[in-house]
């Protein structure tokens, strides 16, 4: 029925549901057994006629979907040729993201290659530049230096002795061709910049905790001195307590001594006997360790005061 002969086996198909539905309403018109007490001819034909109509309806929707048929099936094939060229592309793709990463690996390859060679010769240049000599050397803001002796190459820069002392510049203020020879790189300065901050850091911190260290040192070792110092004249003060008891003792025992001289002195005038008198020497001797014993005294006064 999809065939071009399709429109005229519908039509026959109509034809002979026409021709029965004729027949039927023929045998009900002929045949009163047929016919019911409800439903009459006209009922009847009328009851058909709704049926071919509902008939040709469908046929009608038949013949378009017929009609269209040709292009879905076209539609079906570009739709499966369609997935197949979708399914291809995917392979495809999947290869050259392949290829794409392939590529990559070896760029990097490269450029690792690449960068190792630059960091070798890096290394042989600036390594073959330490202590060579330069009469003159004008960095590109102006500034000369004379007599130069190239002391370090760094990622930085120079480090440099010239005839009024030392330099450090800078990569970025070197002529051109000393740029170019020694291959310096932008990153790799700010790489060694960083880390050279972080060598400061590390050497401010320690030389802060070294200096914390020291301080508390010379702090107990200031604390000894004078904790020593405490002890040398608590041992001082103390020596010469026992001085002025020792002289105390002196002195109380001359003072015998002179009453003894004094008491033989007036017993000899009594007698009158010739006598010579020594409580004189003796008196004079206990003055004199008096005197030591002020001195003392006020020595240990200054000591407890200074302590």
């Amino acid at each position: 029925m999809s065939s071009g002969r399709g429109p005229g086996v519908i039509g026959m198909v109509m034809a002979l549901i026409v021709v029965l539905g004729f027949g039927f309403l023929s045998m009900f018109a002929l045949d009163d057994g047929l016919q019911g007490e409800d439903f009459s001819i006209e009922a009847v034909i009328r009851s058909q006629a709704k049926d071919v109509v509902s008939i040709e309806g469908r046929i009608a929707v038949g013949e378009k979907s017929l009609a269209l048929a040709p292009s879905r099936l076209a539609s079906a094939k570009d739709l499966s040729r369609t997935a197949g060229d979708n399914q291809r592309l995917e392979q495809r793709i999947v290869s050259l993201k392949q290829s794409v990463q392939a590529g990559n690996a070896e760029i990097l390859r490269r450029n690792e290659t690449l960068e190792n060679y630059k960091n070798q010769y890096r290394a042989h240049v600036r390594g073959a530049a330490k202590n060579s000599e330069i009469a003159e050397l004008k960095t590109r803001d102006g500034t000369v230096y004379h007599g130069v002796n190239i002391r370090e190459v760094t990622a930085v820069g120079i480090q440099i002795r010239h005839s009024e002392g030392h330099s450090r510049i800078a990569f970025e203020d070197l002529p051109e061709e000393m740029q170019d020879h020694f291959q310096f790189d932008p990153n790799q300065k700010t790489v060694a910049l960083l880390e050279e901050s972080k060598l400061r850091d590390v050497h401010d911190a320690a030389a802060a905790v070294a200096g914390e260290r020291a301080d508390e040192e010379t702090a107990r070792q200031q604390q000894k001195e004078k904790e020593r110092q405490v002890e040398a004249t608590l041992l001082s003060i103390a020596s010469k307590e026992a001085s002025i008891s020792a002289l105390g003792e002196e002195i109380r025992g001359l003072e015998k001594d002179a009453e003894r001289a004094e008491a033989a002195a007036s017993a000899a005038r009594s007698a009158g006997r010739m006598h010579i008198n020594k409580s004189g020497p003796i008196l004079s001797n206990i003055q004199r360790k008096r005197n030591s014993i002020s001195s003392l005294r006020v020595e240990i006064n200054r000591m407890k005061s200074q302590h």
